[in-house]
């Protein structure tokens, strides 16, 4: 262990299908058994810092289910310390049914959390992991929220992942350092990339980055402008490719403090992920390699 990261957000059941080819509507297609793992962004994000940093920490609601042990065994043996925010609650379990395409693309059916009152304090969660850096995924926004005030106050690097817009963005990126977006993540007000860059810097966000499948990621770092080339690869499985960007990120950020090669490194990673089908397998191999 090197660093020491702490990820905010969800936790999901993945149950992943592999088909040719997404079907029309009134059709039955059969496939192989599907991969069941655990997902969410900020999981996922946890699991590729883990990978490199060979341990990490996430904070998600997890709840008494029929998924609890499932959940604590497949995080265990990826490395990542959870601390669950619904501990001892019955907490409904975010289900997502994705279906990945032979090349590589994936539709995804889910649902919104529900609420939650989370079992530890913001600031005693902060207290007893001391990271030296923050990603929130914009899940469970007042946690989130109140986590990214300590952390900002604390002069911790705050990252957001900025997958699509949500209301409470608004509010959230008043105290976030370094916002990683996807092409759809676009506030009500922005309409190209340009005022997407205007908007953070009003937010006063120091850095961003723009990520778009296998084109170039654009990004704006104190005040400069720059974009970072994407490895090409054989694509197999995009499920979580994002997610792992994010994670990489943080580590290599914390190896060399540097916004433009932690993004490059963290492509790199990503883009490996995605030559491997499922979220899981890739961790057998070393990306460098």
């Amino acid at each position: 262990m090197k660093h020491k990261a702490l990820f905010v957000g969800l936790t999901t059941i993945d149950i992943q299908y592999f088909i040719d080819q997404i079907p029309v509507a009134n059709t039955k297609v059969k496939t192989d058994i599907p991969d069941i793992l655990v997902g969410g962004p900020a999981t996922n994000a946890a699991v590729a810092f883990a990978y490199l940093n060979k341990t990490a920490t996430l904070a998600s609601p997890a709840g008494l289910n029929a998924f609890s042990s499932f959940i604590d065994q497949d995080l265990n043996s990826v490395g990542v310390d959870h601390f669950d925010l619904a501990y001892g609650q019955e907490f409904e379990t975010i289900l997502a049914t994705v279906l990945t395409s032979k090349n590589g693309d994936r539709t995804i059916v889910t649902h919104n959390p529900t609420e939650l009152e989370s079992t530890i304090l913001p600031q005693k969660l902060i207290d007893l992991v001391e990271p030296q850096i923050l990603l929130v995924d914009g899940f469970y926004p007042e946690f989130s929220l109140e986590c990214s005030k300590i952390c900002k106050m604390q002069g911790i690097p705050v990252v957001s992942d900025c997958g699509s817009w949500k209301p409470q963005f608004d509010e959230q990126l008043n105290y976030i350092d370094i916002a990683i977006c996807s092409t759809d993540f676009m506030p009500p007000q922005c309409h190209s990339q340009n005022e997407l860059f205007d908007f953070m810097r009003a937010k006063n966000v120091k850095s961003v980055a723009i990520s778009n499948g296998s084109h170039k990621i654009e990004y704006l770092s104190n005040e400069k402008k720059g974009s970072v080339t994407v490895p090409q690869v054989e694509v197999k499985d995009t499920l979580g490719a994002g997610d792992f960007l994010h994670g990489a990120f943080c580590y290599y950020f914390l190896e060399c403090n540097d916004f433009a090669e932690a993004i490059k490194q963290a492509s790199s990673l990503a883009s490996f992920t995605c030559s491997i089908k499922g979220t899981r397998k890739w961790l057998n191999f070393n990306h460098n390699t």
